[in-house]
This record gives C-alpha cells, structure tokens and sequence, in this order.
C-alpha cells in the first residue's frame, strides 16, 4: 500500500512509507505478534477501561472509580502525548529528553491524583464542584 507520492511517481522511500502507515485494524491485529501486538492491545484495553471508569464516575461515584481515573488518564494521555512527540520531533537527544520528562510527569501526575483522592475530595466530586461554578455565582448575585 503506496502513498500518494509512490503512485505519482515522485520518489521515495520504503522506510518513509513503512513510517506512515495506517494503525492495524482490530483484524489485523489479531494476527499481530510482539511487543507491538502486546502495547496495542494495552492501549485498547485502557481506552475501555478509561470510558467505562468515566461513566463510572457518572452513575455511582466513589473511591475506587477516582482510583482508577487516577492511573488511567494520565496512562492514556501520556501514550497520547508520546505519538505526538514521536511523530514531530526527530533529534534523538531532544527526543530523549522529552521522552523521559513526559515520564517523569506522568508518574509524578498519578501520585498527585491517587494523594488528592485520598486526602481531598477526590477528581470525580472536583470535577462536580467545578461544573457548579457558575451556576454557584449565578444564584449569589
């Protein structure tokens, strides 16, 4: 499967269309093996977790649903953020260094959530009491 730029006839290279190909489709990986296979299927598995942790938080808030935000948003959002850097930065030394800082703050942003769950009032009621901001300011004046 050839990139425009193959099929126009303009040159370039194998690796460089190898680099941008599409994700594997839930069939295709299936057929997957590695660490790949292994990571991809992770990250399915915390994208569900996450929604369904979400609507957890919606319909019976507590604790252990705080919990699990707790380790899964910054989880998802640091593979997120690691795409990005690694589609976008290119200096090996810079990458380096972005990729361990992206580390450090997701580790550091789940020990921060897990504390304020456990000795506050927790992401889902923050989240709550955020929304009813304005609706608090609309009914003072």
């Amino acid at each position: 499967m050839l990139g425009i730029a193959a099929r126009s006839g303009l040159h370039c290279s194998r690796s460089l269309v190898a680099r941008h190909t599409m994700k594997p489709t839930l069939i295709q990986a299936a057929h997957m093996t590695g660490s790949s296979a292994t990571h991809w299927k992770a990250e399915r598995y915390v994208s569900v977790i996450t929604a369904g942790a979400i609507a957890g938080a919606v319909v019976a808030p507590s604790l252990a649903v705080d919990h699990v935000l707790a380790i899964v948003l910054p989880l998802h959002t640091y593979w997120g953020m690691e795409q990005v850097f690694l589609d976008y930065i290119h200096v090996k030394a810079l990458s380096l260094i972005i990729g361990w800082a992206l580390k450090l703050l997701t580790a550091f942003t789940v020990v921060a959530l897990l504390y304020f769950n456990q000795h506050d009032i927790g992401i889902t009621q923050a989240c709550k009491d955020v929304w009813n901001i304005k609706r608090d300011e609309v009914q003072l004046d």
